[in-house]
């Protein structure tokens, strides 16, 4: 598959959350080491800013549906259980490339750096149940598998320090990755197969 033919198979690739929790969820996002924006393109530290906001519910009802960004530059996701960005407040990423040629594929990672806040190592989630669910052609293979973090801990498969190695790669034309927050509990332990894979 040639680059052109590789980015356009992505083209309607997207992440999906499905907000289970109890509270409401908000999301912002930078690429290439932009500020973080939201709906409205506006920095998180701009008074004038709007996240990304998904009301607590029971996740078919509670979700939100982003297009995943394919021009090669780093994206970081950030999602948080409070509407107050003035300062960078818990979050968790999500971060991803898509990259074409010799490594071609969609390379992402789930990180707690800072995600207690500047400098610091956590997570909002930490005593929630949080998965992601990459889908399609390629997914339940290599690394490009369900990830699972349970509740009451830092998620060992998520980045907490710099040099560890937690970065998980799809190929290009990976469909939908869905991430399940406060996920309940037999759901969470039902499967460990992605969405569309067939073990």
């Amino acid at each position: 598959m040639n680059s052109l033919a590789a980015l356009a198979s992505t083209a309607s690739a997207s992440l999906t959350i499905n907000n289970w929790c109890s509270s409401d969820v908000y999301i912002f996002q930078s690429t290439g080491g932009s500020c973080d924006k939201g709906t409205n393109g506006l920095c998180s530290t701009d008074k004038n800013a709007s996240p990304w906001h998904i009301k607590a519910g029971n996740g078919a009802s509670s979700t939100l549906t982003l297009p995943f960004g394919t021009d090669g530059k780093g994206t970081s996701v950030k999602i948080a259980k409070t509407s107050n960005w003035a300062t960078l407040p818990p979050v968790l990423q999500l971060e991803y490339a898509w990259t074409v040629g010799t490594y071609s594929g969609l390379y992402w990672d789930l990180s707690d750096l800072d995600g207690a806040g500047s400098g610091l190592v956590g997570s909002p989630f930490t005593q929630d149940n949080v998965k992601i669910s990459p889908t399609g052609a390629g997914s339940g293979s290599g690394t490009c598998v369900v990830l699972k973090c349970p509740s009451g801990s830092l998620c060992k498969d998520a980045y907490n320090v710099p040099d560890q190695t937690a970065t998980r790669s799809c190929p290009l034309n990976t469909g939908t990755m869905w991430i399940d927050l406060c996920e309940p509990k037999a759901q969470f332990k039902r499967s460990d197969v992605a969405i569309g894979f067939q073990a």
